[in-house]
């Protein structure tokens, strides 16, 4: 693959991002869109959702597509004039989305504008032949094609440039020290079991370890986790003093991940957590994917979500451990290292892509 020339940030490049709101979805589509030099990014929401009418929207487009002049009429089905009017005075280079719900409003929004068009994921209905560039993670098993960049995990928004903002924003309310273990818990999902006993299990055994030790462990729940395990974090918290600083999800909305990762020398990440452990790895913390629960796959069935863990692991960019004492184990060999995990480089790489069809 020829390497895309850089790109000076002096050049300024107009970016749209279409979201359909998800969390997940809309930080892959905006880590794209940050990691392009220059890039000066709008981002429009829409909240379609499975329906019917939504499915024959996606037929409609992939049977008859759009003109130029057809595309305004077919936004409004998810947008307001005055989000369009703005589309249109941004004048974007690129459109970038992900998921299937934002990939027909994508090449609608390409249509209309001009711009080049990018979608994360194989949208359902749509072929990828109707757009510029799709990124793609490797478990999904894409086909070869220049079209398609293949990712090892998730886009994301982690960059050094990011990483030290988020630290600087969180500096005061982050305890100081450099002996620092990022432990970032998710919770159940449709592909995930997850078993609170366990997980608190490894999370207690990771506090003792450290306190033993002089470490800090740094926490940090998500969304998902059961507000059940929170009430047990916040039960410990004073008989620990090794975790000296957890922010917990539901009392508390805001997310400190980015800035733990920076001062971190490690993070544990829950293995439901996905996404998260794609952060973690490109932030170069060589995630320790803890598995969050005794049989570890949701029924026996190996997900996606597996292969991709696998696959990263696979690569050097983190390790599996399956119980408390292992985890210990492994955090013990993981501290006296002296060089840096390796950083995952999948965004800045799509990235690289996506400017080139650009120019």
């Amino acid at each position: 693959m020829v390497k895309s020339p850089p790109v000076s940030s002096n050049v300024k490049i107009p970016v749209a991002v279409i979201s359909d709101g998800k969390p997940g979805h809309e930080n892959q589509s905006i880590g794209i869109a940050e990691h392009i030099p220059g890039s000066e990014i709008i981002l429009l929401r829409h909240n379609l959702k499975e329906s019917f009418s939504e499915g024959l929207f996606r037929l409609r487009l992939r049977i008859f597509g759009s003109s130029v002049r057809g595309a305004v009429p077919l936004l409004r089905f998810a947008f307001d004039d005055s989000e369009i009017d703005r589309l249109n005075k941004h004048s974007p280079k690129a459109i970038i989305s992900a998921g299937t719900l934002s990939a027909g409003l994508n090449f609608l929004a390409g249509k209309l504008t001009g711009a080049k068009t990018c979608v994360i994921m194989q949208p359902s209905m749509l072929p990828l032949d109707m757009f510029d560039l799709a990124i793609i993670p490797e478990h999904d098993n894409p086909i070869d094609s220049p079209k398609i960049v293949k990712t090892l995990a998730a886009p994301n928004r982690v960059s050094e440039k990011f990483l030290s903002e988020e630290a600087d924003k969180w500096w005061s309310e982050l305890p100081t020290g450099p002996k620092v273990i990022s432990w970032i818990i998710g919770g159940p999902s449709g592909s995930a079991d997850f078993d609170e006993k366990h997980v608190l299990g490894g999370l207690l055994e990771t506090l003792v370890w450290a306190g033993q030790r002089g470490w800090q462990v740094w926490l940090s729940t998500a969304r998902r986790t059961p507000e059940t395990l929170e009430e047990g974090i916040s039960r410990i918290i004073k008989g620990y003093p090794s975790l000296t600083y957890a922010l917990l999800w539901h009392t508390d909305h805001r997310n400190p991940l980015y800035a733990m990762f920076e001062r971190s020398k490690v993070a544990v990440v829950t293995s439901d957590s996905v996404s998260m452990i794609a952060e973690a790895a490109s932030a170069g913390k060589g995630p320790i994917v803890y598995r969050a629960s005794v049989s570890g796959k949701r029924k026996g069935n190996v997900t996606k979500q597996d292969r991709m863990v696998e696959r990263l692991i696979a690569e050097g960019y983190g390790m599996r451990v399956n119980d408390p004492d292992e985890l210990t184990a492994q955090l013990s060999i993981v501290v006296k290292r002296q060089e840096e995990f390796p950083r995952l480089d999948d965004t800045n790489r799509a990235a690289e892509r996506l400017v080139g069809v650009i120019s």
